[in-house]
């Protein structure tokens, strides 16, 4: 089971602009939790707060079931240098190499990256450098490398980014994965279907909390017109 998260009157301030007013609220662990809201609204700044990204005011306590474990991060399209000399196995590798592998061959850390890969529709790819990359490609190797960790808390900023039908049906089922473990999943998404089929609980972020529910009650209130300006 993932952890729960209680916010404490968290604000964010950047250059003295007020991005979130002071918040409180408890997410509940082993759920997945939608966070939507117009642009510029703050749910990334919000997401990054939790993190530990952006500094900010009040307190963030993770309450874990048993010991802490590895926090899962995919940010909304990341760039990589067109020039950088390094394929998907070796951006893999590296990240590989961060955790202990005694014992463990080289062999068998590359068997573990087409693992990895396959579940993401990579697999083939292995050479491709990162500059070489679509941005639903990226999207998707930034998935595989959050795999990786095997947490049971995952933040994940807008993950169909540039995907096409079939990659998001392959995270779409990675997502049902997690959650149907008991993962805990914060997942910003302006797709109030996605939202409607995936979450467990609602969060519309407009400068701070401004509503929090099921998927159900929360949509049906703030139906279109109201949520337009989300997607």
């Amino acid at each position: 089971m993932g952890p729960g998260i209680a916010l404490n009157r968290l604000a964010l301030s950047l250059n003295r602009i007020d991005i979130l007013a002071p918040l409180s609220a408890n997410m509940d662990g082993g759920r997945l939790h939608a966070i939507i809201g117009p642009n510029g609204a703050g749910k990334s700044s919000l997401m990054k707060c939790l993190l530990g990204l952006l500094p900010h005011q009040g307190n963030i306590v993770r309450h874990w079931p048993e010991r802490p474990g590895p926090v899962a991060y995919v940010p909304q399209q990341a760039q990589f240098e067109p020039s950088l000399p390094i394929t998907i196995e070796e951006f893999m590798l590296s990240t590989l190499s961060r955790r202990p592998l005694f014992g463990i061959s080289r062999r068998r850390c590359r068997a573990r990256i087409v693992q990895l890969l396959a579940r993401v529709g990579l697999e083939d790819k292995l050479q491709l450098r990162l500059g070489q990359l679509s941005g639903g490609e990226r999207q998707r190797l930034l998935f595989a490398q959050a795999l990786e960790r095997e947490s049971s808390l995952w933040f994940l900023d807008e993950p169909m980014t540039g995907l096409d039908h079939d990659a998001e049906s392959l995270i779409n089922g990675e997502i049902a994965r997690l959650k149907g473990a008991g993962t805990t999943l914060l997942v910003i998404h302006h797709d109030m279907n996605w939202v409607r089929r995936f979450a467990d609980e609602v969060w519309l972020i407009d400068g701070g909390l401004k509503a929090h529910g099921r998927p159900d009650q929360l949509l049906q209130e703030y139906a279109p017109p109201k949520l337009e300006a989300c997607a």
